[in-house]
């Protein structure tokens, strides 16, 4: 056979084979040593009756070339691109890792001018892309105790601490501010921020997922948070200072009974929210932030918050969920380094014109 084959698969992904680039060809029947494939036209009003017959080797034992129809080079090439897109999708562990704009671009050169465009293929590949993800749990004790979703870009376990009740990823940084984010209904995600005066900002320190909110979920949260950060200072224990959080008082009594001595000052998003409900139910010392003016940021924690929303378009599954949360950790420790090595210098300087043009010249 001088014409050219090339396999190929359908969206249902049965087998396919095209050839010449121009007519397709799906699988009819199979027997014990053959595979006998149709013309995709032998149902229509064209009634093709071509077909090609291979054996188990996918070696051409029979191609019967009775087209009455003309070959489709678009169609083609869109079920070429389609396959060769998800050879190299198949290929990667974690999915989220995959640029299917650059796989296509890279494609779309070897195949030339007939090359569908990649915005009539986009939406099929997304879909399957997502079905190469593992299973959505439907129970919290079904999340795995190992996953390469797990492993930072720094290749650290990402998750530090996993029961029946609360998984915490951290990385290596102190503890906390505070932020929750509903991902389920019977699901919170705890996420800790600490401010760093030495670099102006907050960074993300702990990322945790809670299967309740229950006052007892909360203390494991901490001691683990706590004994995990003195690992990191030389087995020295860290007390953090302040405590910010909203009106849950299981938290709030959580963090008494870890750290004895945390001052805890609520958060101005929820004081606004809520002043009228909640406030006659907490000591009104709690609220006093004239004395610890510069850290009147606890709207930090609520963009953060907002920002996460923004990500999802509806909830994630818990391996979308952690695959961003593991990005936002490396983004934040990444910014945290640079900031401190002194890569980010200009980035809060204001300068004018002529501060420009020095640096300019200093850099020729």
């Amino acid at each position: 056979m001088s014409d050219q084959l090339e396999i190929s698969v359908t969206n249902k992904e049965k087998n396919q084979i095209i050839v010449n680039r121009k007519y397709k060809f799906n699988l009819w029947y199979i027997t014990n040593n053959t595979k006998i494939f149709k013309c995709t036209k032998y149902k229509t009003v064209k009634k093709c009756k071509s077909y090609i017959i291979l054996n188990d080797n996918n070696k051409v034992i029979k191609y019967e070339n009775k087209h009455t129809h003309p070959g489709k080079e678009y169609d083609a090439s869109v079920s070429i691109v389609k396959h060769k897109m998800k050879n190299e999708i198949r290929k990667t562990s974690i999915p989220f890792d995959i640029n299917p704009k650059h796989i296509y671009n890279e494609i779309s050169e070897e195949i030339g001018l007939i090359c569908p465009e990649y915005n009539s293929i986009k939406s099929q590949i997304s879909r399957y892309i997502k079905k190469q993800l593992p299973p959505d749990i439907s129970k919290f004790n079904e999340i795995s105790d190992k996953s390469e979703y797990y492993i930072n870009e720094r290749d650290e376990n990402f998750m530090i601490y996993k029961n029946s009740n609360i998984i915490i990823f951290q990385s290596s940084f102190p503890i906390p501010n505070r932020i929750v984010y509903k991902i389920q209904r019977k699901y919170v995600l705890f996420i800790t921020r600490v401010f760093a005066p030495e670099i102006n900002s907050f960074y993300t320190t702990s990322l945790s997922i809670l299967n309740n909110k229950e006052q007892a979920t909360y203390e494991l949260l901490f001691e683990v948070l706590k004994k995990n950060e003195s690992k990191y200072n030389n087995n020295i224990i860290v007390t953090p200072k302040i405590l910010r959080c909203d009106f849950e008082k299981s938290i709030s009594n959580a963090s008494i009974k870890i750290f004895h001595n945390i001052t805890i000052k609520y958060c101005v998003w929820h004081y606004k929210r809520s002043l009228e409900t909640y406030l006659y139910k907490y000591d009104i010392q709690y609220w006093n932030y004239y004395n610890d003016i510069n850290q009147i940021k606890n709207n930090a924690s609520e963009s953060f918050n907002n920002y996460l929303k923004k990500l999802f378009y509806k909830k994630p599954s818990l391996y979308e969920l952690t695959y961003h949360l593991k990005r936002e950790e490396s983004l934040s420790y990444n910014n945290y380094k640079r900031k401190i090595e002194g890569e980010s210098k200009l980035i809060d300087k204001k300068c004018d014109k002529n501060d420009i043009i020095d640096l300019c010249y200093k850099c020729l």
